[in-house]
């Protein structure tokens, strides 16, 4: 090697580097915020309670304004004869425009913060609960058949779970919902500043959680154990009876069984819903003791159709609720696998600039050794 070439070596290495450099500077390197972002959002979702939960609070902003007019019904004239109070709310489209009236469109969303803290928790829980019994073969026989009464059970079971730990949030909607001007109030009035304050208030004056936080919680737990077990035995049986008619569309196929199965949801549970809606609103222990004595006070004093006050603004909640869980579950889930397909290529991606970056280094060394 003649003393040019010598002289010469440095500097073709130097070129050779540089350009491998800018080589790799304009390979379509993968953005490492958006790929731990696109990770997370596929894993949020394809976790089915987090999933079940995050529909059940969005599917809030639609049927709030008529679980607030529902919340209204049930107490009015608490404890007080047919005929003997001033009726308030007549009718559902009457309580919607009175409300709006008197407190404008935000006061049809009186007590939404915690509404939605309750929707995500409760059907979060009960997702997850649900999901580990069918995991584990507590909802089928030996031979891993599904058996009716287990699945019964499951729901139950996932349902008293949801409850108790969502009762909190619970309490702050249902007594933040009965606040209203003096034109508008019905049942006991709290006079909570903020919704925030609410299991405060109740926890500083009364016996702890127990006693306060959990208020009402053996009622909400009758009711959506109830509730979701008549919910999944009606929704089952109907969306198979429908698919026989040749209603093969998921979606619309589900839309109608859950219009239809709505109504003995209702018919069946909105006696529970009476006496958890009372059980929370009161102040602790101020007009009953327990579930027990609610129930037999509101027969004597309002009779049979006391249990059933608000049934037609819970059915009408109900539907659009159902409906737009449904519609939304189904758009997350497809998110979800879009979501797999983004997170897959950019793995590919990653794992080819790994594969550049190894061989560059190999070739670098090579010309530097």
């Amino acid at each position: 090697m003649t003393q040019s070439e010598e002289s010469s070596q440095p500097a073709i290495k130097e070129l050779i580097k540089a350009k491998s450099l800018e080589f790799a500077a304009q390979l379509p390197y993968a953005d490492v915020a958006q790929e731990k972002a696109t990770v997370f959002a596929q894993w949020y979702l394809n976790k089915d309670y987090f999933t079940m939960g995050t529909v059940s609070g969005l599917a809030c902003c639609l049927s709030h304004p008529l679980d607030l007019v529902k919340v209204r019904f049930q107490l009015q004239g608490e404890l007080r004869p047919p005929g003997k109070y001033t009726v308030k709310y007549q009718t559902v489209p009457q309580s919607l425009a009175a409300i709006v009236r008197d407190s404008g469109v935000r006061g049809l969303y009186k007590g939404f913060p915690p509404a939605f803290i309750y929707q995500f928790l409760m059907n979060t829980v009960r997702m997850f609960v649900f999901e580990k019994c069918n995991k584990w073969g507590l909802t089928s026989d030996l031979d891993e058949e599904p058996v009716l009464w287990r699945y019964a059970a499951a729901c139950a079971l996932s349902g008293s779970a949801g409850a108790v730990v969502a009762s909190t949030a619970y309490l702050a909607k249902i007594q933040t919902q009965s606040q209203a001007s003096e034109k508008l109030a019905v049942g006991w009035q709290h006079n909570h500043v903020k919704a925030r304050w609410v299991v405060w208030n109740a926890f500083r004056g009364h016996r702890g959680y127990l006693g306060s936080g959990f208020q009402g919680g053996t009622s909400a737990v009758m009711r959506v154990s109830v509730a979701s077990t008549v919910q999944l035995l009606s929704f089952t049986t109907i969306q198979h009876g429908i698919y026989a008619l040749g209603v093969h569309d998921a979606i619309l196929n589900s839309c109608i069984s859950g219009v239809i199965s709505a109504m003995p949801v209702v018919l069946i549970s909105n006696p529970l819903d009476v006496i958890c809606t009372r059980m929370y609103n009161q102040e602790l222990g101020a007009y009953y003791k327990s579930n027990r004595e609610c129930a037999e006070k509101l027969f004597q004093r309002e009779g049979l159709q006391g249990f059933y006050k608000g049934a037609v603004a819970n059915y009408c909640r109900t539907v659009p609720h159902m409906v737009v869980s449904l519609l939304l579950w189904d758009h997350l889930r497809k998110r979800s696998f879009d979501f797999s397909q983004i997170n897959q290529l950019l793995s590919n991606e990653l794992r080819e600039e790994e594969q550049f970056k190894k061989g560059h280094k190999e070739i670098l060394s090579k010309f530097e050794s």
